[in-house]
């Protein structure tokens, strides 16, 4: 939820293994599951430890083996870039840039210019290549799906900076969390929206419906943007999914701020805290959360789903990747593409069927894009994008599932609000858009 800009202009400003099998990756019928198997894919990967030391690391050397723990992370294949053309080393240039838009990712106009005046200015063999690159990357662009999803509802300007939504179709009911509201907010279908009371609620972010207990849990916290932090609730809070009264209130350690949460089959509530870097979680009879994944295994998780056998969870780390985590050994594993894809950037995570439904802001352009789990730990066989570059966007958020659609928040405002909430200069609060995108390919009449 809470982002990690991935900034290339900055780069530019200067010249221990478990078993091997645990459980199918896979959560196919058996049946089904041979059709998912991808071969050569090997044995499952521990997951490469990461924190805010890993982002200091800027020699070519540490980059090149960053790049082979991550290797499907557009982030970690920036930072190689900027430092091929710091050392002024115009193969690499060009081949990290290759890469990047092999894998659908465009750099911006300003950091394009300036990548092409300066293979130019290292002879004609590169010229031929940075012409080519620029004409392909014009006519991806051209063929980009846009406007994939529906607008479905407007946010009011009044509850500022919308953080996630949850579609409840059983009752014809819309939430939306809001950080700088510090505040949770209902429209039933046809009716205007309301208030939902939480008293000391903190910034309000990630939303998620556990359906056998009709409860819906929120993640409460703080953040930059919160106005009076020092009365904020930090941890999960549960309403009821009819009443929407305050059911129950599990407090984080001290310090630890829950944005993204899930549920999983047996009721258990799991958290990420993006800032500080931990994953919590909290079973039924728990007053308080506990540590699942301490702080130093992931840089900033975000999105978190339960497998529905209740034995792992994916874990979306922004800056490197995805990860597959056994929820009884906690051991954690690096998601594996055996196709040409990004798994970083990755913001909302939802678990549908055998797919990953990825909400991709921290890529260049936006998207939403569906991952297809392979068999064996840690195994993504394929994807496919759903929605892409859609001009209505500011900044796609998370959502929800409902049925076969994903809800979302596609205007996301983090831009506007700086510290405690306060509107930044020259920008203005605004609407915000819920949108419904259909996850299941509707055949032509």
């Amino acid at each position: 939820m809470l982002r990690l800009t991935l900034l290339l202009a900055a780069a530019f400003s200067t010249t221990a293994c478990a078993s091997r099998i645990e459980l199918p990756g896979s959560v196919l019928p058996p049946e089904q599951e041979a059709a998912a198997a991808v071969e050569g894919m090997g044995a499952p990967e521990p997951w490469r430890s990461v924190d805010a030391t890993t982002a200091q690391i800027t020699d070519a050397e540490g980059l090149a083996q960053l790049a082979e723990d991550f290797p499907d992370s557009a982030s970690v294949r920036l930072r190689l870039l900027g430092n091929a053309y710091r050392d002024d080393r115009p193969d690499d240039v060009l081949q990290n840039w290759h890469w990047l838009m092999d894998r659908n990712y465009w750099l911006e106009h300003q950091t394009v210019v300036q990548l092409g005046a300066y293979l130019a200015s290292k002879g004609e063999q590169y010229t031929g290549g940075v012409g080519d690159d620029l004409r392909i990357a014009h006519e991806a662009t051209l063929d980009l799906p846009r406007e994939s999803s529906e607008l479905i509802s407007v946010v009011p300007e009044a509850i500022r900076l919308p953080e996630a939504v949850l579609r409840d179709e059983s009752n014809g009911r819309t939430l939306v969390t809001s950080i700088v509201c510090r505040g949770l907010f209902s429209q039933d279908d046809g009716a205007a929206w309301r208030e939902v009371v939480i008293d000391d609620a903190g910034s309000l972010a990630g939303i998620a419906l556990d359906e056998p207990r009709g409860l819906i849990w929120i993640g409460s916290g703080v953040v930059d943007q919160t106005p009076n932090p020092e009365t904020a609730f930090r941890g999960i809070i549960a309403i009821d999914r009819i009443t929407l009264e305050e059911r129950r209130r599990v407090p984080a350690p001290d310090g630890v701020s829950i944005s993204d949460i899930a549920v999983g089959p047996d009721g258990t509530v799991y958290g990420s805290d993006p800032v500080g870097g931990g994953v919590y979680s909290a079973a039924l009879g728990d007053i308080a959360m506990q540590t699942f994944i301490a702080p130093g295994t992931f840089r900033s998780p975000q999105g978190i789903a339960v497998r529905p056998d209740n034995t792992a969870l994916y874990i979306s780390d922004y800056r490197y990747g995805l990860a597959q985590v056994m929820i009884r050994s906690r051991i954690a594993y690096r998601m594996r593409a055996a196709q040409p894809m990004l798994l970083d950037g990755v913001d909302g995570l939802r678990l549908r069927g055998n797919e990953l439904i990825a909400v991709q802001n921290g890529l260049d352009p936006q998207r939403v894009t569906a991952f297809e789990l392979g068999q064996g730990i840690g195994v993504i066989a394929a994807n496919r994008t759903l929605e892409i570059a859609n001009p209505d966007w500011t900044e796609p958020l998370g959502g929800s599932i409902s049925g076969d659609s994903f809800y979302y928040i596609g205007t996301g405002q983090w831009d506007i609000y700086g510290e405690g909430g306060v509107v930044n200069e020259g920008a203005s609060s605004r609407p915000a858009q819920i949108r419904r995108l259909q996850l299941v390919e509707t055949p032509p009449e």
